[in-house]
């Protein structure tokens, strides 16, 4: 099985450099441009996929709706467990307004990152519970017959998503810069009696044609 996964294009909220958990906004006029570039490079690989996930949050659908028709690829089906991360007051916050409302947040080490329960956001264990449900989702769907999977969703869930198909045991550190379109092929196969993923190649939005704005994905979300 193929899973290839992909962050959803930049959003109005990813231009102003704020943090965006649930909200629902929508991809900014450059972030239509950038789900254009990924389709139409996707397309120039020839690839087929068997299937499309979707976060059903405005800036991971309409990517996935951009995408789809252009690679080509079944039209997406949205998915709750794709959506990002629930970032509590954090959210609609820039850096600023973080620093003054929540400074152990920006001052947190490492180790502290992707869990929001301090500020009524999901930690880090519930999030983990919802990959392995998707993972699950996955393995008992599209496995059986080693089909090709889309998945576009957020910088924060794709991060842990791809540690979770790619890492035994699962770290909580490891650093893979999620930006804007960013693509990424995981490759699952048996191994020694293990079925774990590699990295067959991890793409950014620049490579495929379209600028990023560098800076915006500070927050990731």
């Amino acid at each position: 099985m193929d899973i290839l996964i992909a962050r959803h294009a930049e959003s109005e909220g990813n231009a102003a450099g704020r943090m965006q958990g649930r909200q629902d906004l929508p991809l900014s006029e450059l972030g239509r441009r950038q789900a254009r570039a990924l389709g139409a490079w996707l397309s120039s690989l020839g690839a087929r996929w068997d299937a499309t996930y979707a976060s059903p949050l405005a800036r991971a659908w309409e990517t996935a709706q951009i995408v789809s028709p252009l690679v080509p690829a079944p039209d997406p089906v949205a998915e709750p467990l794709l959506q990002e991360i629930a970032a509590g007051s954090l959210e609609g916050l820039n850096r600023d307004e973080m620093n003054e409302r929540h400074p152990t947040f920006l001052g947190r080490g490492i180790t502290g990152l992707g869990d929001f329960a301090e500020y009524g956001g999901e930690s880090y264990d519930e999030v983990q519970v919802r990959v392995r449900q998707f993972v699950a989702l996955l393995e008992t769907r599209h496995r059986p017959r080693g089909e090709r999977v889309l998945v576009v969703a957020h910088g924060g869930f794709n991060f842990q998503l791809v540690k979770q198909l790619i890492c035994e045991p699962v770290p909580r550190v490891c650093i893979l810069k999620m930006g804007n379109c960013s693509s990424t092929l995981v490759r699952m196969r048996e191994r020694r009696g293990r079925y774990i993923g590699e990295i067959v190649w991890h793409v950014p939005v620049e490579l495929m044609g379209e600028r990023s704005v560098e800076g915006n994905a500070a927050l990731f979300r």
